[in-house]
């Protein structure tokens, strides 16, 4: 299937899924070619073997496959209904549908609801359907920072929540930071978990929230980041980045410490940087280009939040020189 879709081969592609789902159950075939398809391609972006249009167009033909799975799979033989879908600036939808349909033929009533919901969305569906459980993905550092945001207000709400997603499986520790239910690091894991919170199997949760030193800066730099980025960009005039890299990765930074502010740890971002470094190295980008940004960016800060910025320059500090 990996090998069609890099041929942009749809037919190919189709025949091979036709073939394996005639001879094996249907999550089985999910799992073991779509999911490790899907992840086995990513890899080959990430190692710049494969192109955003090839990224695409996979990832086009197994949510295309899995929306056909979910429609026609047989009504709820279960009155427990579940919610699932993707907070504010989540579009990554491949693992909630395919989490999605795998409940759905375990006979429960789910209502999927894609990607980048917005939180009133979520309220509106959860009250108008009365939902057993509500399931939050996320993906990127950012996207958790909307999912707590999100899971708190279901929380004050006492409806349950459940969340899980790639973050979450890299920075462990971001766990503590959601009022709800992990699901665990794997799909398998995900749908025990599930059928435990359903039977009212629920484990208390510890939580974790932003010291006073971690909200101030998060305040701070939210009321001046425009200064900031602007401040970034004329300092970074002497080096030769390019005009598309840098407003890139100005407002990754950018979003990325106010994400992790929220969630009360800088080194959340470091997972994050680690992958632009591989990716940079991928595109034959010099170390000493993101090693520049990284001391500039610190500049910048100390510039318009000196005094209330230090989570983030001491962070910045040490990701520049490990950059270098």
């Amino acid at each position: 299937w990996v090998a069609a879709c890099m041929k942009f081969s749809e037919s190919n592609s189709e025949q091979v899924l036709n073939q394996a789902f005639s001879m094996f159950p249907v999550e089985s075939v999910c799992m073991e070619v779509l999911q490790k398809g899907m992840a086995e391609i990513g890899n080959l972006w990430y190692e710049n073997r494969s192109s955003v249009q090839q990224e695409h167009f996979a990832s086009g033909l197994a949510m295309r496959r899995l929306d056909s799975l979910l429609s026609a799979s047989p009504a709820p033989s279960r009155n427990q209904t579940v919610i699932v879908g993707c907070p504010p600036n989540e579009w990554h939808t491949f693992t909630p549908l395919l989490l999605s349909l795998l409940l759905r033929r375990r006979g429960l009533n789910v209502i999927y609801l894609g990607a980048n919901v917005p939180v009133d969305h979520f309220e509106e569906t959860v009250s108008t359907v009365q939902g057993n459980l509500v399931i939050l993905v996320a993906q990127t550092l950012t996207s958790a920072a909307a999912l707590q945001l999100t899971a708190f207000i279901f929380a004050k709400q006492h409806l349950p929540v459940s969340f899980g997603g790639r973050i979450f499986n890299l920075r462990p520790e971001l766990v503590d930071t959601i009022p709800g239910h992990y699901l665990g690091n794997s799909i398998d894991s995900s749908l025990e978990e599930v059928e435990k919170l359903l039977k009212g199997k629920v484990k208390a949760y510890t939580l974790k929230t932003a010291s006073q030193e971690y909200r101030a800066a998060h305040q701070a730099f939210i009321s001046n980041r425009t200064h900031i980025e602007s401040t970034v960009k004329e300092l970074v005039q002497p080096y030769s980045i390019s005009p598309e890299g840098l407003n890139t990765g100005i407002q990754f930074l950018g979003d990325s410490i106010i994400a992790a502010l929220q969630l009360g740890d800088m080194e959340h971002v470091t997972g994050e940087m680690e992958w632009v470094k591989v990716l940079m190295q991928s595109h034959k980008r010099p170390p000493q280009e993101l090693a520049y940004f990284m001391e500039i960016y610190s500049q910048a800060v100390d510039k318009h939040i000196n005094g209330q910025g230090e989570p983030i320059k001491v962070w910045l500090k040490k990701q520049s020189q490990s950059a270098g």
